[in-house]
C-alpha cells in the first residue's frame, strides 16, 4: 500500500472505520471497520469516538510492531491463525 494519511470516521449507519484519507474527497475502501453497539455508545456518550481512537491507534502500533512480522520460509500451523478469544 501506497503512504498515505489515515482517517478515522464514524459512517451514517454507525460503524466506525479507519480509512486512507483522499485528496478528492471521495470515499475510500475502509481497513477496518469497527461496530460499537448502541448500548456501548449510551453508556461512554460521547467518549465512544473516543474508544473508536485508541482501538485502531493499538492497531497500528502492532502492525509496526516487531511482534506482527512473519517471517518467510517459517512454517505456521492454520490454529496460529485463528481468531483469540479475550476475556
Amino acid at each position: 500500500m501506497k503512504e498515505s494519511y489515515l482517517e478515522i470516521v464514524e459512517l451514517d449507519n454507525g460503524d466506525i472505520v479507519l480509512r486512507p484519507a483522499s485528496d478528492s474527497g471521495e470515499e475510500t475502501e475502509p481497513l477496518a471497520t469497527l461496530k460499537i453497539s448502541d448500548k456501548t455508545k449510551s453508556y461512554l456518550q460521547d467518549r465512544y469516538f473516543e474508544l473508536a481512537k485508541c482501538m485502531f491507534h493499538a492497531g497500528i502500533d502492532y502492525v509496526y510492531s516487531d511482534e506482527s512480522v512473519i517471517e518467510e520460509g517459517t512454517e505456521y500451523l492454520e490454529e496460529d491463525f485463528r481468531p483469540k478469544i479475550l476475556h
